[in-house]
């Protein structure tokens, strides 16, 4: 597992190539475009290494790979308003396999739900620091206007 910021790094950006490679390879399935994105057939992992263990590239991928691309596929706001949305499920061909539970849409939209206050938060506390650093140069220019 990553431990240090620059493996971390490392592994994210591995993951984002690997999520790349997904869309040119199964662009029925995955997609950049936000309005596009569909909710994928429980189990695709299994559908995706069966698919790259027929190819040439079987063993350049592991499947750790493969299951933090779906993870952060699936966790992107564009995918989670799919699910709410109540979009069918699909394949890697792109074909309708299942409609998506209400249990399903219940969840994206707490994942949601908990998106959007973390934004939230990071908002105000940017906003937060940026009204202490007015107020620090504030006072400095005071400080400096009464010293001189």
């Amino acid at each position: 597992m990553s431990n240090t910021a620059n493996q971390r790094r490392r592994r994210a950006e591995r993951t984002r190539a690997f999520i790349d490679e997904l869309i040119k390879r199964f662009p029925a399935c995955f997609t950049a475009r936000r309005d596009d994105v569909r909710p994928l057939a429980i189990g695709i992992e299994k559908d995706i290494r069966k698919s790259l263990d027929d190819g040439d590239q079987a063993s350049d991928i592991p499947t750790w790979l493969i299951r933090q691309a779906l993870a952060r596929y699936t966790r992107s706001p564009a995918y989670l308003n799919a699910i709410i949305a109540g979009h069918e499920r699909i394949n890697l061909a792109g074909e309708t396999i299942e409609a998506v539970t209400e249990q399903a849409i219940a969840r994206a939209r707490e994942q949601r739900n908990e998106q959007k206050a973390r934004a939230a938060e990071r908002r105000r506390l940017r906003a937060e620091e940026a009204a202490e650093q007015r107020r620090r140069e504030k006072l400095q220019q005071l400080a400096d206007r009464f010293n001189q």
